[in-house]
């Protein structure tokens, strides 16, 4: 039997109860320190004092729009204003200012910046201008219009809890395995290609099945309520391809996905967060977060590079890092990885080598291929390199972070706000991101705001908005957003198509 939901569903559940207790301690914290501020003649023990007005005016910014959504009783985690605010803008910009400040970072690249005192702090403005920008085209009253008549021609397709696990386990299944394809030509985990070749984004992009799948398995696990044997195997079935796929990936942040994925499930099967679950879901996020980064600090000291090597090889690698990671001594494992980490969520220096130097290096750009990269990459991404085997890709991390931080083997973080700034100049800023503010409302509206819960509309939503990077290339968003939404489609048909099939069985 299928499940009933009011109208509105979506509108009347908070899913997290978490945001007064969180806007108390904001309170109590932001108080703390300008009372510091106020109360202290010497600030020697900061490193960066003038940074500190700054950060406090962005953290205030970047949480208005959810107190804004609280108070019209329409704040969810997944919230396109919300989500990248908890799990990007805050930890990068407002606590990565605040590690500034404290002088707990100090990379080798701040030497590109010039006048620090000066470029620092446009570096939180740009961000700020661009977040502002984002939230003034997502209200815009014509984007919620538009996104609600599209959600009319829409299919009103139901599925049933318990007809979910068959076409969701199937999807899983070939994203796995489209991974396991990946990995070993080198497309995904650490190491990369010598060269792409035409088959090469499609094979990526199918390995998202894997992605929807597992969406789609946790929120009917959540939604079932019950833990029987089926609900026991796919949860099973669940983490262990999520932890071999996180070991491989050898990254920082692949537990810390994972985590995320559940969350939003949780929250999508409708169920409530409470302050002693938030608790708990806040111990286990410090902790995949912590054993991410010593795990993927480690793992990418013991492989060196990212050359790509034999299948064994990597294996090889991997128990070496266990090993290694196993006999180190655990306080000095745990102080290395907070060193990670503090590195790892301080994102401004690196705009702020964008903003200083984005001007001088300009006529530089087109001899490493990076010139107009949204204009290029926003016009090429639909014919695919199948038909044109050297489509050229022009936001491309590592030729941007060898011209922009003399260093090729790493992808510095540039963020839309500083693509735009590289492209369009500063009022480029503002602009796009009321573009892309606009478009995510559509699809919000479309799918998934005053709507009654639809797994195929939720999945679809989850697929493409949640995954927008507030990291890297604003070239990037639309192609990815496009592609996306094209796979998850097609996992989407194939699963009606299933659940048709397995529906005329039962009766």
């Amino acid at each position: 039997m299928e499940r009933s939901f009011s109208k509105n569903d979506y509108k009347s559940r908070n899913g997290i109860k978490l945001l007064p207790i969180l806007t108390l301690f904001g309170v109590i914290f932001l108080s703390g320190f300008i009372f510091l501020v106020l109360s202290t003649d010497n600030f020697d023990f900061l490193a960066r004092p003038y940074l500190v007005p700054w950060v406090i005016l962005a953290g205030i910014v970047f949480t208005v729009p959810a107190g804004f959504l609280w108070y019209k009783g329409k704040f969810q985690i997944y919230h396109p204003l919300v989500f990248p605010v908890a799990f990007y803008f805050l930890p990068t910009c407002f606590l990565g200012g605040t590690i500034l400040i404290l002088g707990m970072h100090e990379p080798y690249f701040m030497s590109f910046v010039q006048d620090q005192e000066y470029t620092l702090p446009l570096a939180l403005v740009i961000v700020m201008l661009g977040f502002v920008g984002l939230a003034a085209g997502f209200f815009i009253p014509m984007a919620g219009t538009f996104g609600q008549k599209i959600s009319r021609y829409l299919p009103e397709w139901k599925w049933d809890d318990d007809y979910i696990i068959f076409p969701g386990s199937f999807l899983l299944l070939l994203g796995f395995f489209n991974n396991v394809v990946a990995f070993l030509l080198g497309i995904i985990g650490f190491q990369k290609a010598d060269e792409i070749n035409r088959f090469d984004g499609l094979i990526f992009f199918t390995t998202l099945f894997w992605l929807q799948g597992s969406f789609m398995l946790w929120t009917a696990v959540f939604r079932r309520n019950r833990w029987d044997f089926k609900s026991v195997s796919v949860v099973f079935i669940l983490i262990a391809t999520s932890l071999i796929k996180a070991v491989f990936a050898g990254n920082r942040g692949g537990l810390l996905t994972v985590f995320v994925l559940v969350l939003l499930s949780y929250v999508f099967a409708g169920r409530e967060i409470k302050f002693k679950q938030g608790a708990i879901l806040a111990t286990i996020m410090v902790t995949l977060v912590v054993v991410g980064m010593i795990y993927g600090t480690t793992f990418r000291t013991v492989k060196g590079s990212e050359e790509q090597i034999g299948a064994s090889r990597y294996i090889e690698n991997i128990s070496l890092t266990f090993d290694t990671i196993g006999s180190r001594d655990p306080l000095k494992v745990l102080e290395q990885s907070l060193r990670n980490l503090t590195e790892r969520l301080e994102a401004v220096s690196s705009l702020a080598v964008v903003v200083s130097r984005y001007e001088e290096l300009k006529p530089y750009e087109e001899s490493y291929g990076i010139d107009n990269n949204i204009y290029k990459d926003t016009v090429t991404f639909l014919v695919p390199r199948i038909i044109w085997k050297d489509k050229p890709v022009a936001s491309e991390p590592r030729k941007y972070s060898e011209l922009y931080f003399d260093y090729g083997e790493n992808s510095f973080t540039i963020m839309p706000m500083g693509d735009l700034l590289r492209n369009f100049g500063m009022i480029g800023v503002p602009l796009g991101m009321i573009l892309l503010g606009f478009i995510i409302r559509i699809f919000y509206s479309a799918l998934i705001e005053n709507q009654s819960f639809s797994y195929w509309r939720s999945v679809l939503f989850f697929m493409i908005i949640p995954s927008i990077s507030y990291e890297s290339f604003y070239g990037s968003i639309l192609p990815n957003l496009v592609k996306s939404g094209l796979i998850t489609m097609m996992g989407i048909i194939a699963t009606q198509l299933l659940i048709k099939k397995v529906s005329r069985k039962l009766q």
